[in-house]
């Protein structure tokens, strides 16, 4: 009998992680729809590539956003709630993208959309306490399928309904998958609630001693924060790399590579089992090797669409398996904080983001796409620094000061 209970427990456990697999997954791809429909955009608005792609940098800025101001109410306020109202927000706004006139209006209701898409950063602790401290990497890693899924999955959509329907009915599809959504987490998440029992100016007023006071917390910060913009400034400004010589693809050509992409989702369970049995420094220097490697590959691969989807495979594998890594690292420093600390975690790793598509549409315009690469290279270096213990660090730092001013 007991054996049988415990079979019950699992099976329920495992619909559960699917279950916020799924509404993960169709909540972040808000935050990337419009990066397939920057094109289409832009010619409807009337503007330049490089003017539209302000609306990509203002969903990852307002999803910082998000992270930083709603996040942290999972500490204090019953989840299921705080998920329920989110969703009914996210539909309100998707509804307004739709029916945007002009490029401010995109801009305005771009951000408003990445503040309240954040429904996956309270779903993420909440997995990570239901789960026991010998399987929470395996729980996390099946849960960033979801993400994964989502963000790869959206480009896939939203590039097919784009080129067949037009971009504004992507954001009235999407707007009846979370109505589908409300429906599932109304009848089946469980109810929780935060632990602590403070006002929400204390709450925000913690979270800046939160950040000084927890180093693991500032590395995984400046670790995924790096790897995520250069995932960012692979993904905005491959539509412009497919719309020209040698390839003059349409939008909906991002989304079949983003789909080869989504089989990257399923490297994140195993990492997640590797950090239960090697360690999450192991798990990290392997994720933003391969990123590393995959990107020195595009610079002539990038060319030959066999080599650009097996780059966008690999870049996929890395950067979300990192941050499974870096997740389990901050969630070891507390659980009646951790919402908190993914908020921040998480501000960082959008702000990241932004920083990519921003930076990686600059580089596309002066450079083309080996200044895309050259600068992802760069990223992905600052964030194996995150690994190098800071005494080893400020000493190399050092050496090479004194190096500099001795040639002076």
């Amino acid at each position: 009998m007991i054996v049988k209970d415990s079979e019950k427990t699992s099976d329920i456990l495992k619909g559960l992680v699917l279950l916020m697999a799924t509404v993960c997954g169709f909540t972040v791809a808000n935050v990337y729809l419009n990066q397939t429909l920057l094109v289409s955009m832009s010619a409807t608005f009337h503007i330049s590539a490089a003017s539209i792609g302000i609306i990509a940098t203002l969903a990852q800025i307002g999803y910082a956003l998000g992270n930083l101001l709603l996040v942290p109410l999972g500490d204090i306020f019953e989840r299921k709630k705080l998920i329920l109202f989110l969703l009914f927000a996210i539909c309100i706004v998707l509804a307004l993208n739709a029916l945007s006139i002009n490029k401010t209006w995109m801009m305005v209701t771009s951000l408003a959309l990445g503040i309240v898409t954040v429904v996956p950063q309270i779903i993420v602790p909440l997995a990570a306490n239901i789960a026991s401290d010998h399987n929470r990497g395996k729980v996390l890693g099946n849960v960033a399928i979801g993400l994964v899924c989502g963000i790869l999955g959206a480009r896939l959509v939203s590039g097919f309904i784009d080129v067949h329907f037009g971009w504004r009915m992507v954001y009235w599809t999407s707007a009846a998958a979370i109505l589908f959504m409300i429906f599932l987490v109304y009848v089946y998440f469980p109810r929780s609630k935060g632990g602590n029992a403070t006002s929400y100016k204390h709450l925000l007023m913690s979270l800046g001693p939160l950040f000084i006071k927890e180093r693991a917390l500032q590395k995984a910060c400046v670790s995924q924060g790096m790897m995520f913009a250069s995932f960012s400034a692979f993904w905005t400004t491959l539509v412009f790399l497919l719309h020209t010589h040698p390839y003059s693809y349409g939008s909906d050509m991002v989304g079949v590579i983003g789909l080869v992409g989504i089989a990257g989702a399923f490297a994140t369970p195993i990492i997640g089992r590797l950090i239960d049995t090697k360690g999450e420094k192991f798990a990290s220097l392997l994720c933003m090797s391969i990123s590393l490697l995959a990107f020195i590959g595009l610079i002539r691969g990038g060319y030959w669409l066999p080599g650009l989807i097996l780059g966008a495979l690999l870049i996929t594998v890395g950067t979300q398996a990192n941050q499974v890594a870096c997740q389990f690292t901050i969630f070891q420093l507390g659980e009646e904080k951790r919402s908190r600390l993914n908020g921040l975690y998480m501000v960082s790793t959008f702000l990241g983001g932004s920083l990519g598509s921003y930076v990686g549409l600059l580089a596309w315009t002066k450079w083309q796409w080996n200044g895309v690469c050259a600068i992802a290279i760069l990223m992905i270096a600052i964030s194996c620094c995150s690994l190098i213990p800071m005494n080893i660090l400020r000493k190399m730092i050092g050496n090479l000061m004194n190096k500099k001013g001795s040639n002076m």
